[in-house]
């Protein structure tokens, strides 16, 4: 687990934002522990086969490692966002693996990250919320919009979404994984499905 740490250090040093390098910073104080507070976790088989297979597809240097600790990884379908703000049926699109946060065994009141593994041919329509996010793609390729303008994003791309700027990912054949984190208000309460 401490090497997929330091790779996640690695990215967030690439994205070179005031925001990246303190969440780095905030997780380089906090690797000596990690080792010793995550135990071994009871994974779903069907989903990490999916994942594996999209990992294994890609390039990217953090794939490998996120494939290595696949057995303490926990992928689930709800995210930290209340089912009050999330339809079953969007949130039936994706699976979070939280690291960092208020939840989380990297503990965090400032910063939330983790990965996000979007299924193929879904689409998350526009939402928004408070948060400052990122993303970095690991595997796979999306279709993203603001509503406006749309771009191709594939591995290796990194998507900044300011505050209640309205963003939606569509997947294609291999789905889509990337690692993902908020700044600022990281609580969930603003966020809002827009369409």
């Amino acid at each position: 687990m401490d090497i997929l740490l330091k790779e996640i250090c690695n990215l967030l040093d690439e994205e070179n934002t005031v925001i990246s390098l303190e969440i780095k910073q905030e997780l380089q104080s906090c690797l000596k522990e990690v080792n010793a507070i995550i135990p071994e976790r009871k994974i779903d088989l069907n989903l990490t086969e999916k994942i594996r297979d999209l990992l294994e597809s890609s390039q990217h240097k953090l794939a490998k490692e996120i494939i290595n600790c696949q057995k303490v990884l926990v992928w689930r379908k709800t995210t930290f966002i209340p089912t009050t703000k999330i339809p079953k049926e969007i949130s039936n699109l994706f699976y979070v693996c939280p690291i960092m946060g208020l939840d989380c065994f990297i503990p965090s009141k400032k910063f939330r990250l983790g990965f996000l593994y979007q299924i193929p041919f879904s689409y998350y329509p526009l939402h928004n919320h408070n948060a400052v996010e990122s993303y970095a793609v690991i595997a796979g390729d999306l279709n993203w919009s603001d509503g406006k303008n749309e771009r191709v994003l594939s591995v290796g791309d990194i998507i900044h979404h300011p505050k209640l700027l309205p963003h939606a990912f569509k997947t294609h054949s291999l789905g889509f994984l990337g690692l993902w984190h908020w700044s600022g208000d990281v609580s969930p309460e603003s966020y809002q499905v827009l369409e």
